[in-house]
């Protein structure tokens, strides 16, 4: 790399200074972000689409230059016509049976007593040993829960009415993702031109592998999330269980989270099934169970297994991890962010060795999924 001249040194500094000016001004004003972020999640997942339609659209609209704006404006439409058939179907179900469970709610309530008392009957024969220790677990974990759902709330209501341009940032998104998307290579190439010229392979090299990760882990949580919804919703439809669309719901929202996800979405299913009629219950852990292992045995192989590439026990103990670092959202990013983090790690090892692969056979060694020997 040569001597830190004083030129370099100085190049340094300013770099250095640059970046803890950004992260400061970006964690400042983070709250107002968000909906830029979550913008920019979306423009990334659109990007294939639009990228799909600009390659197909006819030689007379890349004349006329209304190509790429003509391709997100379909995407846009697109977009808007799927979320359009979703609540003209599934909202008014949803109301029917949120309505349904208001008028029965003194019926389950009364249910869910007598299971109550049942197990209040059997948790006295308990030794006081035993209650005491239980008593004591129980209080810690409601307490932990409650005030985890107040400061949730109250953080999401700080949120979103705490500054006008929260809410003017969603307002503006559609424009600012139509910005993005239109100009989605010069972008690239802005943002490209920051680093010096010796680094830019490996820029590029690092976001192919990071965009490998995400773009595949994303997609394939969105199909999984469909999967394990609609099978739970037929499910639950066929074995009589009220509130079938709602639980069946709860069940998609909740394969977000690896291995864990399956078994918190099935608990309310089980639950409601429990107290209508308890062989049902049985009947809906058994259809859980077979729709995990379909998962297990067809779609995770091929959807997230490409691009995670993490054993299961490891991806517990990333999710506690997560949780542990930045609570819910910690969770959600543990994952995908520990998948890059290992292949960024592999690759940059590969370029720092006494023979450094080019940056294109590095990534092709770390794609391959081939072990890398981690010498010192």
């Amino acid at each position: 790399m040569g001597s830190l001249t004083p030129q370099r040194r100085n190049r340094l500094l300013l770099w250095l200074a640059l970046a803890v000016l950004v992260a400061g001004v970006l964690w400042i004003s983070r709250q107002v972000l968000l909906p830029y972020i979550a913008g920019l999640v979306l423009a990334y997942l659109l990007l294939p689409l639009v990228n799909w339609l600009h390659n197909h659209m006819p030689a007379r609209f890349r004349q006329w230059r209304i190509d790429r704006p003509l391709a997100i404006v379909l995407t846009y439409v697109l977009l808007l016509a799927i979320i359009a058939g979703f609540l003209a179907f599934a909202v008014p179900l949803l109301i029917d049976q949120i309505e349904y469970l208001i008028q029965n709610w003194p019926t389950l309530a009364e249910q869910a007593q007598d299971w109550g008392k049942q197990g209040w009957s059997l948790y006295q024969t308990l030794p006081d040993s035993w209650r005491v220790t239980i008593e004591t677990n129980l209080k810690g974990l409601l307490g932990g829960v409650v005030s985890a759902i107040q400061n949730g709330v109250v953080a999401a209501v700080q949120q979103v009415f705490s500054t006008f341009s929260f809410v003017i940032g969603f307002i503006v998104i559609p424009f600012w993702m139509f910005y993005i998307l239109q100009d989605a290579s010069q972008v690239k190439r802005g943002v490209l031109g920051v680093f010096p010229e010796s680094m830019r392979a490996d820029i590029l090299a690092a976001a192919s592998l990071v965009d490998d990760v995400l773009s595949a882990y994303i997609r394939g949580q969105f199909v999984l999330m469909l999967f394990v919804g609609g099978l739970a919703t037929i499910a639950l439809l066929i074995i009589h269980v009220p509130y079938a669309l709602i639980l069946g719901l709860v069940a998609g929202i909740f394969e977000v989270l690896p291995v864990v996800g399956p078994i918190l979405g099935a608990i309310p299913a089980v639950l409601v099934a429990l107290l209508s009629d308890p062989i049902s219950a049985v009947y809906v852990a058994i259809a859980f169970f077979a729709i995990q292992q379909i998962e297990n045995l067809f779609l995770v192989p091929r959807i997230s297994g490409k691009s995670v590439k993490l054993h299961p026990a490891a991806v517990m103990v990333v999710l506690v991890l997560g949780n542990q670092l930045a609570g819910f959202a910690g969770m959600l990013l543990a994952v995908p962010v520990t998948a890059i983090i290992r292949d960024l790690f592999k690759y940059f090892h590969l370029r720092l060795q006494d023979e450094p692969l080019p940056p294109a056979k590095a990534v092709a060694r770390v794609r391959s999924g081939k072990q890398v020997r981690l010498d010192l």
